[in-house]
């Protein structure tokens, strides 16, 4: 597992995370990797999901890391958009 240090807005495809039961929009990170073995069979791969802990009541979001095309840049970004939190 690997943590981002920090405070997070989240943007998933274009649209803000907000928290389902406080709607405070601030999270902290986490990055999970979980082995693959479907119904006892190895697998190589690894899913990597991004965990998002909400700073106000605690709720767990996850999200599956994915990529989009983005015709303006030309290239593959990713689905999830990271805004650091800075506290004065």
């Amino acid at each position: 597992m690997v943590r981002r240090r920090g405070t997070y807005q989240i943007k998933i495809r274009d649209k803000q995370l907000v928290c389902f039961f406080c709607q405070h929009d601030e999270f902290l990170h986490r990055e999970v990797y979980t082995d693959l073995n479907p119904l006892g069979e190895t697998v190589t791969d690894q899913l990597t999901l991004q965990s998002f802990y909400c700073t106000s009541c605690g709720e767990i979001r996850m999200f599956q890391e994915k990529n989009r095309f983005d015709h303006m840049l030309q290239k593959h970004v990713s689905i999830i958009e990271y805004t650091e939190v800075t506290k004065e």
